[in-house]
């Protein structure tokens, strides 16, 4: 009886990591029967396995098309998500960035963002918020920067036109260390509207410090990206770094430490 679950689960794991590494020529996704023999299952997994994937938003069935992805997934490396690559062609959003809304204003930082900051409370920041997808429409993210002074300065006239580290780059503030926390969240109404998902959704949980060259953190963010608009690639090689165990911060520890 178990079977056929496991079955299922495995046939979804490898269909969906082939739909978001967009293996398929258009998006458009072999038929039935050639899934059926690609996968060496029967049709009625298959069915079921288009079912779920359709159900979790990624693909859709389309009479006289087939079985296609409903919108592709961006591919970032983890150095382009935390603004230590340098800028070039294809990092990040490369482009396909459409701000949806923006909006910057000078306040004085809030407690957790001072803490955040290693400022005390009410020092002015420049508060940064912004949501942004992709050219046919989706939104894939919406975030709040806290940013200190001087680097705020710069920014305040700086125009936002590829990503956020596009828009550090052209007020020329440098990056010297960012320092990136990922967790999973639910969405809320507001979340849901604004990332135009639906409330309950689960929501990746980005929270953001940015050091200048001498270890000074400048700038902190909150974020929030819908999971099935971005994949985080990374590469790694065995032995091509120390593992500083240093670097991980003991459990009630906080993380903003400069070492």
């Amino acid at each position: 009886m178990k079977a056929r679950p496991d079955s299922v689960r495995r046939t979804r794991d490898l269909l969906r990591a082939a739909v978001l590494r967009g293996d398929f020529v258009d998006g458009i996704l072999p038929t039935e029967r050639e899934l059926v023999g690609s996968y060496s299952v029967s049709r009625g997994i298959v069915r079921d396995v288009l079912t779920l994937l359709r159900d979790e938003g990624l693909i859709a069935r389309t009479q006289g098309v087939g079985t296609h992805v409903v919108a592709p997934t961006a591919h970032r490396r983890l150095d382009d998500l935390q603004g230590t690559a340098e800028l070039k062609s294809g990092n990040l959003f490369n482009g396909r960035l459409l701000l949806t809304s923006f909006e910057s204003i000078v306040i004085s930082a809030p407690g957790a963002a001072s803490r955040a900051l290693e400022v005390a409370t009410g020092t002015p920041c420049l508060r940064v918020d912004y949501a942004a997808g992709t050219i046919n429409g989706d939104v894939d993210v919406a975030a709040t920067n806290y940013v200190l002074f001087p680097e705020a300065q710069r920014l305040i006239d700086a125009p936002f036109v590829v990503d956020w580290y596009a828009y550090l780059s052209s007020a020329g503030v440098k990056i010297g260390r960012s320092d990136f926390t990922v967790s999973a969240v639910l969405s809320d109404e507001t979340l849901a509207s604004v990332l135009r998902t639906t409330e309950g959704a689960p929501l990746l949980l980005l929270e953001q410090t940015i050091r200048d060259m001498s270890g000074r953190i400048f700038n902190y963010a909150i974020a929030h990206a819908r999971p099935d608009r971005l994949r985080v690639v990374s590469h790694s090689v065995r032995g091509a770094a120390t593992f500083d165990r240093t670097s991980v911060p003991e459990r009630g520890e906080r993380l903003n430490r400069i070492h």
